[in-house]
């Protein structure tokens, strides 16, 4: 557990919008050092929905998909990077370099 960081409000707050409350502690999941986060520091909760997804091409020109979820109650469950190479993360995604997915 540890201290949400100031790039991970941003982008969530970018993704959601204003009025989400963001908790203060998250967990990094063990994806390979991708960057994914949850939230659901209790382990029992499940994600539920989609409340926005993204894409952009990290600085050595592979892709990688965002998805930001909720559990059931509406809380955020997760920030979910994917990167298609299944590499870490060279530099965490900037606002202006995220396309919005339908």
């Amino acid at each position: 557990m540890r201290p949400i960081r100031e790039n991970e409000k941003k982008l969530i707050r970018f993704l959601a919008g204003p009025n989400l409350e963001i908790p203060e502690l998250v967990v990094d999941l063990k994806d390979g050092g991708m960057g994914s986060i949850k939230f659901d520091l209790t382990k029992k909760e499940n994600r539920v929905n989609q409340i926005a997804a993204a894409v952009f091409t990290d600085k050595d020109g592979v892709l990688v998909d965002i998805e930001l979820t909720s559990d059931k109650a509406g809380n955020l469950f997760e920030l979910d990077f994917w990167k298609v190479d299944f590499s870490e993360l060279v530099r965490y995604p900037q606002i202006e370099n995220l396309k919005i997915k339908q």
